[in-house]
């Protein structure tokens, strides 16, 4: 044998022997090559929903919103709240964004993802591109476009020349301009979960484009996550599991068609989903998976889901699972799930329980039922959340509407034309809703104008 050979094989044993003492003393094991992209400028593709398939990515209402024929809106002031100061100079709807990210994330019990420049740029342009565009999803084909970075996120980032170990996407495009609100529905929606809550990831850009068209609001939201290194993987891996163990305000329900993939087709209104997941180096099995509802006597009621893995869904990552409700949760209500598996052949449980929202509950009340051409209606909602954001005060027919003013969130002068004709009874419908397009409100009234 010869001198390089035998130097080599010695070589070898040392670095299994390293290997095995590191295993022994329950320290971090370095990470092969190759598995779960440990160093720096090693692309991997960027994870996003719709990937596994080749299907369109991103979650939203599946057409632009269009307000009904004769039907005009305003938007409520909102609730100025003290907001902590924006990294990178985030601008007014990219900070909440990225805010409303870390909220779920500490929820979750994990860190916050910090803001990074160059992610924010592959973000910003993605989201004014589908804005200019009138489209959705993760890929760009319009190369003269002015927003135009690249065809894929991996291109995008790619050309912010951001190097990453790991990174992902997610989109939406909501009916609104409450930046929250849209984060809230990619929380909700499975797949794009298991990116914003991934373990791995330390930095984020949000990007975010309002469009006034068609005479509604509406909001794109893309926000790309990254590591440029990822940390050596540890012997115990940690649950992620969401909602989270004691988590209160839990939403009750999830439509699963606004949601590219449609991780449960033909359904039109799902309860919320229920997950777990591990970091994406970690091979992860499912052994059981349950959710029960509590009673008042703490007697559990088995809840009938769909169970997503990576064996029966290839969306479903490999590292992740979920249960999704076949129908809408109750309200204020406590349930339990409980999980059984196992992360590197490491057997697992865990069991938590969290309770739903309370049952919205607001009435619109105005202050006389008849006014005259031109007279004023003082309108109040009673029992609002104004922890939602604004709201849109639709009205219709707009043509007998002078303005509408907010003296607060919940209180509202409306002041009507005299274009309702003489001896006529005009009727006038108000809604409120948390969407441009007037759909789903959630409260809402009449009164009469009449000579």
């Amino acid at each position: 044998m010869s001198k390089r050979l035998t130097a080599t094989m010695l070589c070898l044993a040392c670095v299994g022997l390293a290997f095995h003492a590191a295993a022994q003393a329950g320290e971090p094991t370095p990470q092969p090559l190759g598995v779960g992209g440990l160093q720096k400028g090693a692309k991997h593709d960027v994870r996003h929903p719709g990937r596994a398939t080749g299907r369109a990515g991103g979650v939203g209402p599946q057409s632009s919103p269009k307000l009904p024929s004769g039907t005009r809106f305003v938007r409520s002031p909102g609730i100025v709240r003290r907001r902590s100061a924006p990294q990178l100079g985030l601008d007014a709807i990219q900070n909440p964004v990225l805010e409303r990210v870390n909220y779920h994330r500490a929820l979750a019990g994990l860190a916050p993802v910090m803001a990074e420049g160059r992610l924010l740029q592959a973000a910003q342009s993605h989201a004014s591109y589908l804005v200019s565009t009138d489209e959705f999803g993760h890929y760009e084909d319009k190369k003269t476009n002015p927003h135009y970075t690249g065809h894929s996120p991996f291109d995008r980032l790619d050309a912010a020349h951001y190097d990453y170990a790991e990174a992902g996407e997610v989109v939406a495009r909501q009916p609104s301009m409450h930046p929250g609100a849209a984060v809230d529905a990619l929380v909700g929606a499975i797949y794009h979960r298991f990116i914003i809550l991934a373990v791995e990831f330390a930095q984020a850009g949000p990007g975010a484009s309002l469009s006034t068209q068609r005479g509604a609001d509406e909001l794109y939201v893309t926000v790309d996550f990254g590591s440029a290194m990822l940390p050596s993987l540890r012997r115990s891996a940690a649950l992620t599991v969401y909602p989270a163990d004691r988590q209160l305000g839990v939403p009750t329900d999830f439509d699963p068609s606004e949601e590219f993939p449609d991780p449960m087709p033909g359904q039109a209104l799902a309860g919320y989903p229920v997950s777990v997941q591990v970091d994406a180096r970690h091979r992860f099995a499912v052994k059981s998976f349950s959710l029960h509802r509590l009673d008042s006597s703490h007697h559990r009621r088995p809840v009938p889901a769909k169970l997503l893995t990576n064996a029966s869904d290839p969306e479903t990552p490999s590292f992740a699972a979920a249960l999704i409700p076949l129908s809408p949760l109750a309200p204020s209500t406590t349930y339990r799930a409980a999980f059984s598996g196992s992360v590197d052949r490491r057997p697992v449980s865990r069991s938590w329980q969290f309770t739903t929202a309370h049952p919205s509950a607001v009435t619109m009340s105005f202050a006389v039922p008849t006014v005259v051409p031109g007279g004023i209606e003082k309108v109040v909602l009673h029992g609002l959340d104004t922890e939602k954001g604004p709201y849109y005060l639709c009205y219709a027919p707009a043509q007998l509407i002078k303005s509408i003013v907010h003296e607060s969130e919940t209180h509202v002068v409306v002041t009507t034309t005299t274009k309702c004709d003489a001896g006529a009874s005009c009727e006038i419908r108000l809604t409120a809703s948390y969407r441009s397009s007037c759909t789903n409100p959630f409260a809402g009234g009449t009164f009469t104008v009449t000579r």
